[in-house]
């Protein structure tokens, strides 16, 4: 079964071959996609945030957060090597695109996961995919000519690239910080960042914790931007799928910027 979606990114399109009922669908923008949506809360009744705080930031010792929303405190590792594609695949798409227009030569993924949508997209060019230790390993054993290394924020010595990616990365952190200060030391020209905006999701968590137990919080808009505008100049800011409550940030080290 498939899911009707609005044509907002050729790129997306799953289908390799058309049916007749495809062609009719794209007579009005529409195709069909396979990729996984989410669904949210069955009930509807306090699945949004309240409308008086949909634009509603905190503090910075918060990351900008609402005051009162509670933040888990112990992450949980997943194993993303099993999937290849369904999630954040426009952001990829993105990065294709932005890599073409700036002839980019390499890329880095913080939190590449099986890394099937970094060579699937960037495969043309170097590539440095970063994840946690036991990642890594499958990874090396996978794909073992291209560049694997574990996810050190601290590390003392770190590779450079044109172009860094985080898809939904951020959220999984307890101290995002520091996947941002290491984001600019890497230095590169430009950023693209993607994770849940909460005010999509209808799971009723808008004063937390995540409903995904892997995540330690989860920002709408207007929270990432102020977070994010504190390391980055933020190019754009958008809703890249609306079905998995995809926002995503395109950027640049504000270093870079003066």
């Amino acid at each position: 079964s498939g899911y009707f979606c609005r044509r907002n990114m050729a790129a997306m399109i799953t289908a390799t071959k058309k049916n007749p009922a495809e062609k009719i669908l794209g007579r009005f923008g529409l195709y069909l996609t396979r990729r996984e949506s989410l669904g949210g809360s069955k009930a509807i009744l306090g699945s949004h945030p309240p409308y008086d705080q949909l634009n509603a930031i905190g503090t910075r010792n918060d990351y900008f957060i609402h005051k009162g929303y509670r933040h888990r405190s112990v992450p949980q590792y997943m194993d993303d090597t099993v999937y290849s594609w369904g999630w954040q695949e426009e952001v990829y798409c993105l990065a294709r695109e932005i890599a073409d227009k700036h002839d980019f030569k390499s890329v880095m993924d913080v939190g590449c996961g099986s890394a099937f949508k970094l060579l699937k997209y960037l495969g043309k060019d170097k590539t440095i995919g970063l994840d946690v230790a036991q990642t890594c390993s499958k990874l090396r054993n996978r794909y073992p000519d291209r560049e694997w290394g574990v996810a050190d924020f601290s590390a003392e010595i770190v590779p450079k690239a044109d172009l860094v990616i985080a898809s939904d990365v951020i959220e999984h952190l307890v101290d995002p910080d520091m996947l941002l200060r290491f984001i600019l030391r890497v230095a590169p020209k430009h950023v693209i960042i993607s994770t849940p905006d909460r005010n999509l999701l209808r799971h009723g968590t808008h004063n937390g914790p995540p409903h995904n137990i892997a995540h330690i919080r989860e920002w709408n808009m207007p929270e990432l931007h102020a977070y994010l505008s504190e390391f980055l100049e933020i190019d754009e800011h958008f809703i890249s799928y609306a079905a998995q409550a995809t926002q995503c940030v395109l950027a640049r080290p504000r270093s870079a910027c003066s």
